[in-house]
C-alpha cells in the first residue's frame, strides 16, 4: 500500500528529525511492538494519567509510591547515528536522575517511543519494532530502570525523482538542469535532513547557476511500503536566469561610491548572475571592518530582454561599525627585556578605507613613534597602498641607531576570508640613521657612523597551504629582493639584499602534523663593515632559532656582542599534535630549530647552532596562541639556559 506525504519541519525535533505527515490518505505502517504497559488515549489522542487502582492485600497503589529516581538504557540508535539526537530530544534522558512519579516516567518512555519511531522515520527506516521496559528497584538505594531495545526494520530509498515546472512558468531552463542540482538521486535513502533542507539547498544552487529569483515549492513523497520505496515530486520555477547590472550600496555608507562598489565586485555588468559572487561581495564589505550588519540582495531592473534574460542590480544594505580602535599590548621576551606598545586607529578617516594609524613602543632595547595611512582596496580588490613614517631608537646587544624613516608601497595581500595562492610587495624606503656598530673590532676605528639609505623592497609569496594562521597541508615559497642605495659619511655604495623561505605542511593521520622551514638569505655586492647594522643579517629568538636571544646566533666580537653577516641560514621542524581536552581545542609541540649568520655572502650549512623545545597552543578563531620554551643544545657562554615565547600563529 503507498500513502501520500507532505514532508515538512517541526521545531521541536529539529531538522535531522523534523518530519510531519500530514497525509491525504492513511499511511499504513506495521504497529509498534507490545509492551508491558498500555496507554490510555482520549478522543482525540492525547494519553490519559494513569488510573491508580485500589490497593490490595495491604499494598501501596503505584501512583502513591511517590517519587522515583530512574536510569535510562537504549540500544539499536548507535548503528544509525541517532543516539545524540534521541539524547537531545528525549524526555526521558533530560530527565533521568530527577524525581518522578511512575505516571511521569510510563508517559515520558510513550512519548519516547513515539520519538524513535520519528527519528527512525527520519533516517529511512520503517516499520521498526521497538521494545520498552520499565525495571523497578528492587533495593531502596537503587534507580528504577527504563530500556528500550530498538530494531531500525528495512530501510527505504527512493525510487523514482520526478522534476516537475508549473504549466504557466516563466522559465527558460530545462527541467534537467534542477534536476542535476536536486542533490537526491533514485536509489538513496530517504533521509529527513536531507528531504527538509531541499528548498533552501535547491534555491541556493539555481542562484549559483544563474537563476536569482527561483521558486521552489514543497516537497511531495508517495511511500509504498509493499516495494519498500519513495517516489520525489518537486515543483520548480527556476524565474528568469540572471546577469549582473549595477551594484549600489545603502544605508550607512561610510562613503562607499558606486566606483569603489565597482572595485569590490569580482563581476562585471552584463556577466551572468552568480549566488556564489553575491556573497563575494556580501563578504568583502564585511572583511573591510567598516560594517556591523551587512545584506546583499538581488533587485529586478528593467524588464526582460529578448534572449529572456533579465538584469539584476547588486544592493548592499549597510549598518556601521565603530570606526575607531584602541590597543595596548606588553610583555617580557628572553633577550630583550620589557615591552610595552600601543596603538590608535581610525579605519576611515579618509573614505572610503583610508585608515590612520598612530603607534607608539617603549621598550628596554627599542623605542618607536610612527604614523601609516592605508588605503585598502586600492584601485584593485585586496590591493593597499601605504605611506609609513617613523622615528625610532633602538640599544641592541651589537648596535645602537637612531633613525627616520619614510616608506611607501603597495601591496596584495591574504586575509583570513580570502587566503591567495600568490601575494605580492613592491614598495620604496628612505632612510636617515646614525648608527654605532658595539662590536669591539669596529670601536677600535670608526664605530659611528650617519648612513642615507634608498632601498626598493619587493616580495613574492607562492602560497598552497590550506590555512592562513594555521596550517596542516602545503607549501610556501616567498622571494624577497631590496636594491639598496647607501651614502656613508660622503661615500656611496650599492648593494642588493636576498632572502628566499620555504614552509611544508604535511599531515600524519587526523591530529598531527609535521611542519618543516627553510630560509637563506644573501647581502651582495658590499662587505659587512660597510653595511649598516641594522640592515645585516642576525640570527636567534622566537621566530629565527628558538632557544637563543635575539640576535643571538652568529658571529661575535671578543665580549659576546653580535657583529650581524652578509648571509643567513635558518632551518627548524616541528611535530604539531592537536586535540580536545578540559573543553578547549589544544595542542602540544615539540621542535628543533638551526641557524647560522655568516660573514661572507653565500650561506652555507656549516656551524650551525642547534634548539630545541616544547610548546602549548591555545585554538581560537583567530589563530592559535602559541607558548614555546626552548634550550640551546649548542650552547656556548652567554647564552640563555631556557628562553620563552609568546605570540599568535604558528611559529611558521
Amino acid at each position: 500500500m503507498s500513502s501520500f506525504l507532505h514532508w515538512t519541519r517541526l521545531v521541536g525535533l529539529g531538522c535531522a528529525a523534523g518530519l510531519a505527515f500530514a497525509g491525504r490518505a492513511q499511511e499504513v505502517t506495521p504497529p509498534l511492538a507490545e509492551s508491558d504497559y498500555e496507554i490510555l488515549l482520549d478522543e482525540d489522542g492525547v494519553p490519559l494519567p494513569w488510573p491508580e487502582l485500589p490497593a490490595q492485600n495491604g499494598t501501596t497503589s503505584a501512583a502513591d509510591l511517590g517519587d522515583l529516581r530512574y536510569d535510562v538504557t537504549f540500544s539499536g540508535l548507535d548503528e544509525l547515528g541517532l543516539s545524540e539526537q534521541f539524547k537531545g530530544l528525549s524526555a526521558l534522558w533530560t530527565g533521568r536522575g530527577k524525581p518522578a512519579n511512575l505516571a511521569q516516567i510510563r508517559r515520558r518512555t510513550a512519548d519516547d517511543r513515539q520519538l524513535i519511531d520519528t527519528l527512525l522515520r527520519s533516517a529511512g527506516h520503517y516499520g521498526g519494532r521497538i521494545e520498552s521496559e520499565i525495571i523497578a528497584s528492587v533495593r531502596p538505594d537503587e534507580a528504577t530502570r527504563v530500556r528500550f531495545e530498538v530494531a531500525p526494520g528495512p530501510l527505504y530509498r527512493f525510487e523514482k525523482i520526478l522534476v516537475r515546472a508549473p504549466a504557466e512558468s516563466s522559465s527558460n531552463a530545462p527541467v534537467d538542469l534542477a534536476e542535476q542540482l536536486l542533490g537526491i538521486a533514485p536509489g538513496d535513502p530517504i533521509l529527513a535532513a536531507q528531504v527538509v533542507a531541499l528548498e533552501d539547498r535547491l534555491a541556493e544552487r539555481l542562484a549559483d547557476a544563474g537563476y536569482p529569483f527561483p521558486t521552489i515549492g514543497p516537497p511531495e513523497i508517495v511511500i509504498d511500503h509493499a516495494r519498500r520505496a519513495g517516489e520525489l515530486a518537486q515543483r520548480v520555477d527556476a524565474g528568469p536566469q540572471g546577469v549582473f547590472g549595477a551594484t549600489r550600496i545603502e544605508g550607512e555608507t561610510q562613503g562607499f561610491t558606486k566606483k569603489h562598489m565597482a572595485i569590490l565586485a569580482r563581476y562585471k555588468p552584463g556577466e551572468p548572475y552568480t549566488g556564489a559572487n553575491r556573497e563575494d561581495l556580501r563578504q568583502a564589505l564585511v572583511q573591510t571592518g567598516l560594517f556591523g550588519a551587512v545584506a546583499v540582495r538581488p533587485v529586478l531592473a528593467g524588464e526582460p530582454k529578448a534572449d529572456g534574460t533579465q538584469t539584476v542590480d547588486m544592493v548592499a544594505r549597510v549598518e556601521a561599525a565603530p570606526p575607531r580602535t584602541v590597543s595596548a599590548t606588553g610583555g617580557y621576551y628572553t633577550g630583550q627585556g620589557l615591552r610595552l606598545a600601543g596603538s590608535w586607529s581610525h579605519r576611515n578617516l579618509f573614505p572610503p578605507e583610508g585608515s590612520l594609524t598612530g603607534r607608539v613602543v617603549a621598550a628596554q632595547r627599542e623605542q618607536l613613534l610612527s604614523g601609516e595611512y592605508r588605503r585598502r582596496n586600492f584601485r584593485s580588490r585586496d590591493q593597499t597602498l601605504s605611506v609609513l613614517a617613523s622615528l625610532s631608537t633602538e640599544q641592541q646587544l651589537g648596535y645602537s641607531a637612531r633613525t627616520v624613516q619614510l616608506g611607501a608601497g603597495v601591496v596584495r595581500e591574504s586575509n583570513l576570508l580570502w587566503q591567495k595562492p600568490m601575494t605580492f610587495s613592491l614598495g620604496v624606503q628612505a632612510i636617515a640613521t646614525n648608527q654605532t656598530d658595539r662590536s669591539l673590532l669596529r670601536l677600535l676605528e670608526d664605530g659611528d657612523a650617519t648612513f642615507f639609505i634608498l632601498a626598493v623592497p619587493g616580495s613574492v609569496t607562492f602560497d598552497n597551504s590550506d590555512d592562513l594562521l594555521n596550517p596542516s597541508s602545503g607549501f610556501r615559497v616567498t622571494a624577497r629582493a631590496s636594491p639598496e642605495f647607501t651614502l656613508r659619511d660622503g661615500t656611496n655604495f650599492n648593494y642588493v639584499k636576498l632572502q628566499l623561505e620555504g614552509t611544508y605542511y604535511k599531515p600524519v593521520g587526523n591530529s598531527v602534523v609535521v611542519a618543516g622551514r627553510l630560509h637563506m638569505g644573501s647581502i651582495a655586492g658590499a662587505t659587512r663593515g660597510r653595511v649598516a647594522p641594522s640592515r645585516r643579517f642576525y640570527a636567534g629568538g622566537g621566530g629565527s632559532v628558538r632557544g637563543f636571544n635575539f640576535q643571538g646566533v652568529g658571529p661575535q666580537d671578543l665580549e659576546g656582542r653580535p657583529t650581524g653577516g652578509n648571509s643567513l641560514t635558518e632551518a627548524s621542524i616541528e611535530t604539531r599534535y592537536r586535540f580536545k581536552a578540559f573543553g578547549s581545542d589544544l595542542g602540544v609541540a615539540a621542535f628543533v630549530d638551526a641557524g647560522q649568520v655568516y660573514t661572507g655572502t653565500v650561506p652555507s650549512f656549516d656551524s650551525l647552532r642547534v634548539g630545541a623545545g616544547v610548546g602549548v597552543r591555545y585554538y581560537t578563531a583567530f589563530g592559535p596562541v602559541r607558548v614555546d620554551v626552548a634550550t640551546p643544545v649548542t650552547r656556548r657562554e652567554g647564552d640563555p639556559r631556557i628562553a620563552f615565547y609568546v605570540s599568535i600563529g604558528q611559529a611558521f
